[in-house]
């Protein structure tokens, strides 16, 4: 070796089981001979290959066993810790570098992604894209705003605020966040204010729904929403959609003073019909209907244009445009209808009357409130809160989540989920600073987004310019909107989101999800959907985890048992097929059910061996190991033999370092039977007399080799013709 010339060793390692490994003993043997070959001399690192390392700090691995490439090491390479954890310094510049660049910088505001992209023909379908979604939501989250419990004005302010903070955040082009059905429903639930027409409960609501979502945005806790399943999910839906759609209809009847709880609301609803206001019933009734009408034009073939001129897609766009915006037509009857009775000197309507004209004031949300008699502390509104804190951002990021992954999907683009919710968070922190309460995304609007053509988030500043536009010069004609032309459109655009239909495909699919189903639903209706959607959740989950505890496999021999079992009473052997994954609730029914189908409830065993087949084991945690442990004292007492086979490298590690004896390891079944007392040589059976163990241990590529052998653990080392080592 040239004095002077660095040295550099190569962390040998490879693949096993989808995991990487070091190979320990090769670096101190490498270590040794250089040292004896050149004393004294530097090793240091050369060039960037990630697998180049110092040997340097060798003494102060961690090297118990062997571990991931990139959980431990035992060198350094040129001080800095880009794959090893267990380095003695730390590169702090690279790893600002690594976090601080243009990169992440992107990720984290898309617009500096897309905007130097941007081209000028994109405006166009931008703009029409707002354009028409502005018009189709802006008069919708009025009545929004109406479920909310809160003066139509908040949904106005919900509408328009927030989507200037997605812009700069989002990731789906498509993507419409507003004011809807479900999530105002939440807000009447969790943030209504004891005093009427005060909207504190809901701003302060607002921000602790975006607070608790940038949160699970930064630390990528949205995986969390994977444990609502799809039926509670979707009862939830149906209920929720249930009391808002009826919850109009006291309005649409011009009934007020109705109690809230939903039960006591249709009791007093049919008690009270001879209240009816008859004027109030026929604007809801022709304004549904001509909803109906409006929303079945697209789809007339009549009204299609049977040729391909300019005229004809003229024609089209604007039967179109009319079928969107009919929420807007609808209400503009309602304003035209209560204005002209007004100029006579009648008004046959409840109307909407005085809206504040003007933007709100930029204040954060106030944490007390009185009303002249009693002030309400924030510990009075977190305590009327309770559980909407955690169930308003996750219900409201279920649905953005659901919008994006759709859209995206037909657009052929990819959104980011954590960055969704980060978006999400900081609308709803920004809005509640503008008297706006939470928003999620809207369907009808993303739909309508992307029908339009909308190339970029930019589409939603167009939607908030005309949103600021409404509110500083057309309030004054939010007088005449009429009650009942507001609940028409809320029970129109809800209606088509009850689904009963899942029901059958449950029962056809799989019954036991009727159950969460079931319980959601009727809970959601009978005592509230906090309770309806919290006790979904937790049978939801409870069924999801039973079967762990209760591993659920075929059988041969003994049909209630949960293991399979393979017996040839002539060989004295019996083979048990693990046909599904172990965790720790299960340890004491696995040891129960392994005991009891070798000896079939008799007290007395005819097996002498017992073969475990551990095929499709991908893992065991600690509690499993313990429980394997005490199965293999057991039968050591009973004088039975056991095998264990087809174990995973991953298995294996977990039982050699909980230093479990007394069973041997086969390659497969067929090795496991060569191995049976009665089928071994002469000299096998020798051997295990003077040595105690005979084991023969296989990995995943090729046969196995018996190095060594005693009499007090179990210490098996194989190689194969790979070059790949472990110790058991």
């Amino acid at each position: 070796m040239t004095s002077g010339t660095p040295t550099v060793l190569k962390v040998e390692h490879y693949e096993q089981d989808n995991e990487a490994y070091v190979d320990h003993e090769s670096i101190k043997e490498e270590k040794i001979s250089i040292d004896e070959a050149a004393e004294g001399e530097e090793v240091s690192s050369r060039g960037t290959n990630e697998n180049s390392c110092l040997v340097d700090n060798l003494d102060n691995c961690c090297g118990d066993g062997v571990r991931g490439v990139r959980d431990c090491a035992c060198c350094l390479r040129q001080g800095t810790c880009e794959v090893f954890e267990c380095c003695k310094s730390v590169n702090c510049a690279r790893l600002a570098r690594d976090t601080f660049n243009l990169r992440n910088l992107k990720a984290k505001f898309p617009i500096l992604d897309w905007l130097p992209k941007y081209r000028l023909s994109y405006a166009v379908g931008d703009f029409i894209a707002g354009l028409t979604v502005g018009l189709a939501q802006l008069p919708k989250s009025l009545a929004m705003a109406k479920i909310a419990d809160l003066p139509p004005q908040y949904g106005i302010y919900s509408a328009t605020f927030c989507v200037f903070v997605y812009v700069f955040f989002g990731t789906c082009k498509d993507m419409n966040l507003g004011p809807q059905s479900v999530q105002s429903l939440l807000v009447s639930q969790f943030g209504n204010s004891p005093i009427e027409g005060d909207a504190s409960y809901a701003l302060v609501l607002s921000l602790m729904c975006g607070l608790v979502q940038f949160a699970m945005g930064v630390f990528r806790l949205g995986f969390l929403v994977n444990y609502i399943s799809y039926p509670v999910l979707e009862s939830f839906t149906t209920a929720s959609v249930i009391i808002v759609a009826y919850g109009q209809v006291p309005s649409w009847l011009g009934l007020t003073g109705m109690p809230r709880p939903f039960l006591s609301q249709v009791y007093w609803t049919f008690r009270r019909i001879p209240e009816v206001r008859l004027w109030d019933f026929l604007l809801g009734l022709l304004s549904m209907i001509v909803i109906f009408l409006m929303q079945k034009m697209t789809t007339t073939t009549c009204l299609r244009p049977k040729f391909t001129s300019k005229l004809g897609r003229a024609v089209k766009y604007t039967v179109w445009l009319c079928s969107i915006s009919r929420m807007v037509v609808v209400v503009l009857i309602g304003i035209v209808i209560a204005y002209v009775f007004h100029l006579y000197g009648y008004e046959p309507f409840s109307l909407t009357k005085n809206i504040p004209p003007g933007l709100p004031p930029f204040r954060p949300p106030s944490f007390s409130v009185s009303d002249g008699n009693t002030t309400y502390t924030a510990k009075d509104i977190f305590e009327k809160m309770a559980a909407g804190v955690i169930f308003a951002p996750i219900i409201s990021y279920i649905s953005v989540i659901a919008i994006a992954k759709n859209f995206a999907r037909k657009g052929n683009y990819k959104v980011d989920k954590d960055q969704e919710l980060i978006a999400l968070g900081l609308a709803n922190v920004a809005g509640s600073f503008l008297s706006a309460f939470p928003i999620t995304g809207t369907f009808s609007g993303s739909a309508v987004n992307y029908q339009s053509g909308a190339r970029s988030p930019l589409n939603g500043l167009v939607v908030g310019i005309l949103g600021v536009l409404v509110l500083l010069f057309l309030t004054p004609v939010f007088y005449y909107i009429p009650n009942a032309s507001l609940s028409s459109v809320i029970i129109m655009s809800v209606v088509d989101m009850i689904n009963f239909g899942i029901v059958i495909k449950l029962w056809n699919v799989k019954k036991i999800d009727l159950i969460p189903w079931l319980v959601t639903f009727v809970l959601c209706l009978a005592e509230g959907i906090e309770y309806g959607i919290i006790f979904g959740i937790a049978l939801s989950i409870c069924i999801l985890i039973f079967p762990v505890s209760r591993p659920k496999v075929l059988t041969e021999n003994v049909t209630k048992s949960k293991m399979s079992v393979k017996s040839c009473p002539e060989s004295e052997y019996a083979v048990l097929v693990i046909q599904q994954g172990l965790a720790f609730p299960s340890v004491d029914y696995f040891v129960d059910s392994v005991v009891n189908l070798v000896f079939e409830g008799e007290k007395s065993c005819t097996y002498k061996s017992v073969i475990l087949d551990f095929v499709h084991v991908p893992s065991l945690d600690f509690s499993i190991a313990q429980g394997l442990e005490e199965l293999t004292h057991y039968f050591k007492d009973m004088e039975i033999t056991l095998i264990l086979c087809r174990v995973r490298p991953s298995v294996q590690r977990v039982i050699t370092r909980c230093g479990i004896k007394h069973f041997n390891v086969a390659r497969d079944v067929e090795e496991a039977i060569e191995m049976l007392p009665k089928n071994r040589p002469k000299e096998g059976t020798e051997k295990e007399k003077a040595n105690g163990v005979v084991c023969a241990i296989s990995t995943s590529t090729g046969s196995t080799e018996i190095d060594s052998f005693d009499t007090n653990h179990f210490d098996c080392s194989l190689s194969d013709v790979s070059g790949d080592s472990c110790n058991l």
